[in-house]
């Protein structure tokens, strides 16, 4: 007689489907961070851009190659909106995705917990059995004895 868990096949389904939403939240994360990271860069070189701005103002320099960089500032401005739009997005995406995996974590060890109980009733069961077994042959081997 072997163990055999009820729900194993309850079990099976939802570690399968914790571990896609896992990947789907890697998936998410890595696309987060890398949104992320474009915006930094981003914004790094509207930085670096405004410096020079600065310094040719400063140096008196053509206003034509002034304009210039005010424009190529004001693109950037623009691809950082809507950066910005895609990083939150993200960001949402991958805290629903988290949500749901925390979820599904917790569905996960409630069936593991109920195996595991299952699994010791039925130690508990076996260890029974055993001793009644014994019993019996303790008994049967004092009757032999008292026969003879």
């Amino acid at each position: 007689m072997t163990f055999q868990f009820r729900m194993d096949q309850v079990l099976d389904f939802k570690q399968h489907e914790q571990e896609l939403t896992q990947k789907e939240f890697n998936d998410h994360q890595t696309q987060f961070e890398e949104i992320g990271y474009e915006l930094y860069g981003i914004l790094k070189k509207k930085e670096l851009l405004q410096e020079e701005q600065n310094q040719r103002i400063q140096t008196g320099e053509q206003i034509k190659s002034i304009q210039q960089i005010n424009i190529y500032i004001d693109q950037l401005d623009q691809r950082l909106k809507v950066l910005q739009v895609k990083l939150n997005h993200a960001r949402e995406t991958m805290n629903t995705t988290h949500e749901r995996l925390i979820t599904q974590t917790i569905d996960v060890k409630k069936y593991e917990k109920l195996k595991e109980k299952q699994f010791n009733r039925y130690q508990q069961h076996l260890y029974q059995e055993e001793i009644k077994h014994t019993d019996e042959i303790a008994v049967l081997r004092h009757s032999r004895n008292e026969i003879r």
